[in-house]
């Protein structure tokens, strides 16, 4: 459309003059690409955590917590690389923000509103309520790792040691990786590695849903792979 405008433009500015001479006489193609230090795909052991039909009369609390079943990520690579992967929510427009967490569900944790992802609206247009994803196990290169870093930028990373009290919580348009050590701030160069990935979501108390209707639970979340 700015093209058509801008063409649009020109011929009228030109409607009363003689157009000899006006062709171009040259033009100019652009080559456009990257050179990736290695090929690598991204996949997902399910590409769906299905909580299935959750009877209303269950949602008795003011929040209700509902685990999925893990997901296994694959990122195989040709050669060795330094990758991150990359969060997307497609769901963001649904998120919940703290601060409605705490009205809705008074509930408080220790969550920032970037860790917390979208599940859809009910027929009110309200929020269904929010989803976690944390890191639970790791490897790197088959062996087991639980040195993970997290960023919001690619340039300063955050180490978590994984245990069985501490997981590495996504954040929305975040990335995460794998150090060699607990010492190291830096994404290590692989060519396998995977990541245990625990969901759960948090949803309202009944009365809060549309009364006598079906409520959708629709959270989506795309990860793709960032070279370093």
């Amino acid at each position: 459309m700015r093209k058509l405008l801008l063409s649009t433009a020109v011929v009228a500015a030109m409607a009363s003059v003689s157009f000899a001479g006006q062709a171009a006489e040259s033009a100019t193609l652009a080559i456009t690409g990257t050179i990736t230090p290695a090929t690598c795909d991204v996949s997902l052991s399910s590409a769906t955590v299905e909580f299935g039909n959750i009877a209303a009369s269950t949602l008795t609390t003011a929040y209700n917590i509902k685990a999925g079943n893990d997901v296994t990520l694959n990122v195989d690579c040709d050669a060795a690389a330094a990758t991150a992967i990359q969060t997307t929510d497609n769901r963001t427009a649904s998120a919940m923000t703290l601060a409605e967490v705490e009205e809705q569900m008074k509930f408080s944790s220790s969550f920032l509103s970037t860790n917390l992802f979208g599940l859809g609206t009910d027929s009110a247009q309200g929020k269904v309520g929010l989803m976690a994803i944390g890191i639970t196990a790791a490897t790197a290169d088959g062996t087991a790792n639980t040195h993970v870093l997290t960023s919001t930028d690619k340039a300063t990373w955050t180490a978590t040691t994984l245990s069985a009290t501490s997981t590495a919580v996504l954040e929305k348009n975040g990335y995460f990786a794998l150090a060699s050590d607990a010492d190291t701030a830096a994404p290590v160069a692989l060519t396998k590695s995977t990541y245990t990935l625990s969901p759960q979501i948090i949803l309202k108390n009944a009365s809060l849903y549309p009364t006598g209707e079906e409520v959708p639970i629709d959270g989506n979340v795309t990860f793709s792979v960032v070279y370093l």
